[in-house]
């Protein structure tokens, strides 16, 4: 009787001869082994170029972005960025305190930033807070650029100067505050009450310690805006003769003892000034606006022309956006975008009152009581969207969305761009 063939009995080699292929099991680990491995050497000059070709990309990067490259922008991407340390639940979000008071909401590179009578916080595009620092001041103003926001005691004393992330500073100065400002590189003026005078200024660098000082004898000086890399101050003021308002607008350059220029303004009130990026200056009054161009002592008015100034906008990278209205109640307003030459860019109407207006880029953003509508440099509506009836306030976050303050919730809302 024959014998069956076991499961793993070897197989009878005649049989088996033309077979192609070869059993791993019975080959040495020798024969089917990568018989021609990598050269070290060449391993080793691989890792070297991809290396150098790391290290380039990096230091691309970082040439491009040298600006952002600052050890507090460093600090805030590996807390928040990478290692996530507040995420938020999105908008709308319930705001802390009690009140925020439409000039105290604004946005800091694209976070929102705002004071109330209780705190000041700073939110991520998501709500997540970045920071919420209490405070105990009556009459809290806040003044803010992209990264440092300065937020004072209006006539008191206190003070303090926030980032993203925390709080930078807080001083109390010796006499009180008619208003303050704060550059991007951390310099920061503050106008107080004079003793021996009207107004003084106080202007200090970012490590706080002082760098200049000017005392104004013939006027109330009562608002102040420092240029970008905080040499220069722009700031008006207001005196009285023989029963009739003259208002000033005063340079200072922070290395002359004397005002670099000064204009003079008969029968006319100044509600606030800015000092743009590019070296010109804004002056929004009761009557009509005025452009200066600093450079060559240049004086241009805008004029209202019979109507009334119900809101506006300065944008100190983008020039200045108007809401005049001929009507008592404020309804039926024309809205004025002028660039930061001086130049008149658009001019449009709105059947609504103008609540809030924004720029950013070539597109503009107009708030009415529960519509928001985006328009093009040139005027042309691109899209509207309703929002909520107690809007109060608009800022773009960013080229596709826009935050809004309400009585009580901070929106966001996307917004369409293009036709």
């Amino acid at each position: 009787m024959k014998k069956k063939k076991g499961r793993y009995q070897k197989s009878d080699p005649k049989k088996t001869k033309n077979r192609e292929y070869t059993s791993y099991e019975d080959a040495p680990l020798r024969e089917y082994s990568d018989a021609e491995p990598m050269p070290q050497n060449l391993t080793k000059k691989f890792l070297k170029v991809f290396l150098i070709l790391i290290l380039s990309v990096i230091a691309v990067l970082a040439l491009l972005n040298l600006d952002n490259l600052t050890p507090e922008k460093i600090s805030h991407w590996l807390h928040y960025d990478l290692l996530g340390k507040t995420e938020g639940n999105g908008y709308p979000v319930r705001f802390n305190g009690t009140v925020i008071e439409k000039g105290n909401f604004s946005v800091m590179d694209k976070s929102v930033v705002y004071c109330s009578d209780t705190s000041v916080v700073v939110l991520n595009s998501n709500a997540g807070e970045y920071q919420n620092s209490q405070h105990s001041f009556a009459n809290p103003i806040m003044s803010s650029n992209p990264y440092y926001s300065i937020i004072y005691n209006c006539d008191a004393t206190g003070y303090m100067i926030i980032n993203r992330d925390g709080v930078v500073h807080k001083e109390s100065s010796e006499k009180k505050i008619f208003e303050a400002d704060v550059a991007p590189n951390g310099t920061y003026a503050i106008l107080n009450h004079g003793t021996d005078y009207l107004a003084e200024l106080s202007v200090y660098k970012n490590d706080n310690n002082k760098k200049y000082a000017y005392s104004f004898a013939d006027y109330y000086v009562n608002n102040v805006s420092i240029n970008n890399d905080g040499t220069r101050a722009a700031l008006s003021g207001v005196s009285a003769n023989n029963g009739s308002i003259i208002s000033v607008i005063y340079i200072l350059d922070f290395s002359q003892s004397n005002y670099l220029r000064k204009y003079e303004f008969d029968e006319s009130f100044i509600y606030d000034v800015v000092y743009l990026d590019n070296g010109n200056v804004f002056a929004i009054g009761n009557e009509r606006s005025y452009f200066i161009d600093v450079e060559n002592n240049k004086k241009t008015d805008i004029e209202y022309d019979m109507r009334s100034l119900t809101d506006y906008r300065t944008i100190k990278g983008g020039g200045l956006m108007l809401a005049l209205s001929a009507s008592s109640d404020g309804h039926r307003c024309d809205v004025i975008s002028i660039n930061s030459d001086g130049k008149k860019e658009a001019e449009f109407t709105t059947d609504e009152k103008v609540l809030s207006m924004d720029r950013r880029n070539d597109k503009l953003v107009v708030l009415t009581p529960g519509e928001l509508t985006v328009y093009t440099e040139q005027g042309k509506a691109i899209s509207e969207k309703t929002v909520s009836s107690d809007s109060r306030k608009a800022y773009f976050a960013d080229d596709s969305s826009v935050y809004i303050l309400g009585t009580s919730k901070i929106f966001k809302e996307n917004i369409k761009t293009e036709k």
